[in-house]
């Protein structure tokens, strides 16, 4: 993904709001009220006086984790990332695996999140059946007046379990780059990979707050 998908992606990431879970069916009204909503909690985080600056960005971002952790279905994402491999774990590593690529994703794209001043406008341009659920496509403009499509796929138990963005699937993505590490490498190597690279980032991200 080139930088601009990674920011694009941060912003709607930081962004997703959680929705009250009901025994009624979930329609393609609900789907696009639950991402449209989420636009409104973004700006609200991103243009709050009292998050501003470097001092205040791991509770920016702390309050953004909160936000999304509540709406992204984690393991689902880390299944479809992984592919065929996530059926070759024991039920531990599938554990260890989800909890370093939840925060990997989380501290790298929200790295990102300065990029954006609230100023960018998300508007809705439809809402698809799927198999899994819905495709809510929203329209990104940035300030500039580039156009960046975004797809979410939710799911009728309302949660995110997937995301596109300038038609590059995020779980597509992630399983090419796990596919080849594992031809050639075991995955506990791969996962002490991972679990160094996130500790660096979260070193840079702790360094970044304190003005260093």
């Amino acid at each position: 993904m080139n930088a601009r998908t990674i920011a694009v992606f941060t912003w709607t990431l930081a962004a997703l709001v959680p929705s009250a879970r009901a025994d009624e069916s979930f329609g393609a009204d609900d789907a696009t009220k639950l991402i449209r909503s989420t636009v409104d909690q973004a700006v609200e985080v991103l243009k709050n006086p009292e998050l501003q600056g470097r001092k205040q960005r791991l509770e920016r971002h702390a309050r953004l984790r909160k936000i999304s952790n509540k709406v992204f279905d984690w393991n689902e994402m880390a299944r479809r990332s992984l592919g065929v491999h996530w059926r070759k774990l024991n039920e531990a590593e599938r554990k260890r695996f989800t909890d370093t690529f939840k925060e990997i994703l989380a501290d790298h794209y929200l790295g990102q999140m300065d990029r954006f001043q609230g100023d960018e406008k998300v508007t809705h341009i439809g809402t698809d059946k799927s198999k899994n659920g819905w495709v809510v496509k929203m329209m990104l403009r940035t300030p500039s007046r580039a156009e960046v499509p975004i797809h979410f796929y939710v799911g009728e138990d309302r949660s995110v379990y997937d995301v596109s963005i300038e038609g590059v699937i995020l779980s597509n993505h992630y399983r090419g780059t796990f596919d080849r590490q594992l031809v050639n490498t075991s995955f506990d190597a791969m996962m002490k990979r991972l679990e160094q690279k996130l500790a660096v980032q979260q070193r840079v991200a702790e360094k970044a707050a304190e003005g260093s």
